[in-house]
C-alpha cells in the first residue's frame, strides 16, 4: 500500500521546489513554449494521419469483400446425369451472383473419379468442388416406390463436397463451406419444383421410409482436407503476421544499443563486425521463431499437426523473421529517426494486410501483396499444415529467398557505410579533442606571459568563443552516433543507485 506520508515527504525535497522552477506560462518559457506546441502539435498531427492511411489501407482489404466471393471457383462435375444434377445446375443459377461463389462445370471425362475432384482442390487449383453422384436420381426414383430401396436410402449419397478448411479459415467457413451448404438445400428445393409433383403421384404413401425420402431426398457427403475448428486459428493469418516484424524492431533497438555502447563499428574490423549482428540476428530469430511456433502447437486442441510440421513451421518462421529485421536493419542504418515509427507500422500493416484474406476478395489494388514476406510465409506454412495441399511453394519460396538475398546485400552495404561514418565521427572527435589541447596551452602560455594583467585576461576572454565553438556538445555527439548506430535503447547494465 502506498504510504501517503512518504509521498507528502518526498514532494518536499527541494529538487521539486517551486522556487526552483517556472510554470509554463511563465515569460522565461515564451520562445519554447510554441515552438514546443509546435512540435507536439505536428508530431500529434502526423502520427494521427499515418494511422488513418495504415488502418484505411487494412480495412480496404475486406471492403465490399462479401460481394467479390464470385471470385472464388468450385470444380462441378455432374456423374448422375439425371434429375439430381439438373437440380443441382438450377440452384445454382438461382444463387449466382457476385456475393456467391462460381461453379466451374467440367466433365467426367476430365475428372472421372470423385478422388481426381479432390486432388484438384487439393492442388489449390480450386477453393471447393461439389458433384452428384452418380446413379443418385436412380436411387431416389427406387426409394420413392418404397420397399428395400426406400428403407436402405441415403439421402446424403446424392451429392458430395470437398473444401479446404485450413487455408484462410474464417473465409473458408464462411464464403466456402456456408454456400456450399445454400447450394445443397438449394439443389433440394430446386429437386421439389422440377419433379416433386410428378413423383408425388406414385409415392408409396403407406411406406413410411418412402415418405421419408420424398421429405428429404438430396442431402450431402463433405470432405475436409484439412480441419481447422480449434479456436486460435483465427490468429494464425491475422495478429501472428504482426509479431514477427515487431520483435524484430525491438531486437534491433537492443542490438544497435550494445554495438554503440562498446564502439563496434569503429574499433572492430568491418567483417567481424559484420558477422557479429549476421550470428547475433540469425540466433534471436531462431530462438523467436521457436517461440512463435511454440504457442501456435501450445493451443492446437485439436488441430492435427505432427512433430516435423512443427520444425518445418519453426524453418519457415525462422526465415520470416531473418527477412523482416534485415528489411529495418537496412532502412533503419540509412533512414533519419524520426522516420522509422512511420516505417515499422506501415511494415506491419502492409505484411497483415496481405494475410487478412484471400486475394481473389481483395480489390485489385491489394494485388500486388502477393509479393510481401507475410503472405508468401503464410501460403507456405498452410501447405505445411494441410500435408502438401494447397500447394504454392514454386511461387513462395522463390520470392521468400528474393527477399532474403536483397536484403542480406542492402544491410551490408548499409553496416559498410555505418561503419565508414563510425570512424569518421572517431578522427573527428580526436582531431577536435587536439585542437582544444593546443588553445588550452595557448592560454596557459598567454596567462603567464601576461602576468595576470587585464590584456591576458581578454586574451582569455576572445578565447572562450574558440573553444566552444569546436567543442560539441553530448547531444550532438549522441545525435551523430545515433545516425551512425540507427535507433537503439541502452542495454541492461549494472549502475549505483543515485543518492537521494
Amino acid at each position: 500500500m502506498v504510504n501517503i506520508k512518504s509521498l507528502l515527504h518526498f514532494r518536499q525535497k527541494p529538487t521539486l521546489a517551486n522556487e526552483n522552477r517556472t510554470t509554463f506560462t511563465d515569460n522565461e518559457w515564451n520562445g519554447v513554449r510554441k515552438q514546443f506546441i509546435g512540435q507536439v502539435a505536428a508530431g500529434g498531427v502526423l502520427f494521427m494521419l499515418w494511422f488513418l492511411a495504415c488502418c484505411s489501407y487494412l480495412f480496404g482489404t475486406l471492403y465490399g469483400s462479401s460481394g467479390r466471393h464470385a471470385a472464388l471457383h468450385i470444380l462441378a462435375v455432374d456423374y448422375d446425369g439425371g434429375v439430381v444434377g439438373e437440380s443441382m445446375a438450377a440452384a445454382y443459377q438461382q444463387l449466382k451472383g457476385p456475393g456467391f461463389f462460381t461453379l466451374t462445370y467440367k466433365t467426367p471425362e476430365e475428372y472421372p473419379t470423385e478422388e481426381d475432384m479432390y486432388h484438384a482442390v487439393w492442388e489449390g487449383k480450386y477453393w471447393g468442388a461439389i458433384s452428384a453422384n452418380q446413379g443418385a436420381s436412380d436411387r431416389l426414383s427406387a426409394a420413392l416406390q418404397g420397399g428395400e430401396a426406400a428403407a436402405t436410402y441415403d439421402p446424403t449419397g446424392a451429392l458430395h463436397y470437398t473444401w479446404n478448411q485450413q487455408a484462410y479459415t474464417a473465409f473458408a467457413n464462411s464464403a466456402v463451406q456456408s454456400h456450399m451448404q445454400q447450394l445443397v438445400a438449394a439443389t433440394r428445393i430446386a429437386y421439389n419444383k422440377i419433379n416433386g409433383t410428378r413423383v408425388a403421384s406414385f409415392v408409396n404413401q403407406t411406406d413410411p421410409a418412402a415418405v421419408q425420402t420424398f421429405l428429404n431426398p438430396i442431402s450431402s457427403t463433405v470432405s475436409n482436407i484439412k480441419k481447422a475448428s480449434f479456436g486460435p486459428s483465427i490468429l494464425l493469418n491475422t495478429v501472428s503476421m504482426a509479431m514477427p516484424v515487431l520483435q524484430q524492431f525491438f531486437f534491433l533497438l537492443v542490438l544497435n544499443g550494445a554495438a554503440r555502447q562498446h564502439q563496434l563499428y569503429n574499433k572492430m574490423t568491418v567483417f567481424s563486425s559484420l558477422i557479429v549482428r549476421r550470428v547475433a540476428g540469425l540466433v534471436f530469430t531462431l530462438g523467436a521463431s521457436l517461440c512463435q511456433a511454440g504457442y501456435y502447437w501450445a493451443f492446437r486442441e485439436d488441430w492435427g499437426v505432427s512433430g516435423s510440421q512443427f520444425v518445418l513451421t519453426w524453418m519457415t518462421l525462422w526465415l520470416l523473421m531473418h527477412i523482416h529485421l534485415l528489411i529495418l536493419d537496412s532502412i533503419s542504418t540509412v533512414a533519419p529517426m524520426p522516420v522509422m515509427p512511420f516505417v515499422v507500422l506501415l511494415w506491419v500493416f502492409l505484411n497483415i494486410a496481405s494475410t487478412l484474406s484471400p486475394l481473389e476478395l481483395q480489390a485489385g489494388f491489394y494485388h500486388w501483396g502477393i509479393a510481401l514476406p507475410g503472405h508468401n510465409a503464410y501460403s507456405v506454412m498452410v501447405t505445411i499444415w494441410t500435408g502438401g495441399a494447397d500447394n504454392h511453394l514454386y511461387r513462395a519460396l522463390p520470392i521468400l529467398f528474393a527477399w532474403w538475398l536483397v536484403a542480406n546485400w542492402t544491410t551490408s552495404l548499409a553496416h559498410i557505410r555505418a561503419c565508414h561514418l563510425a570512424k569518421k565521427l572517431e578522427n573527428e572527435e580526436h582531431m577536435a579533442g587536439g585542437h582544444v589541447a593546443k588553445d588550452e596551452e595557448a592560454g596557459h602560455a598567454s596567462k603567464g606571459e601576461g602576468g595576470g594583467n587585464f590584456e591576458g585576461g581578454n586574451n582569455r576572454m576572445s578565447m572562450s568563443p574558440t573553444l566552444l565553438e569546436r567543442q560539441r556538445t553530448i547531444e550532438e555527439v549522441a545525435l551523430e552516433q545515433r545516425q551512425v548506430y540507427g535507433p537503439s535503447i541502452p542495454p541492461f547494465t549494472r549502475r549505483a543507485t543515485l543518492n537521494q
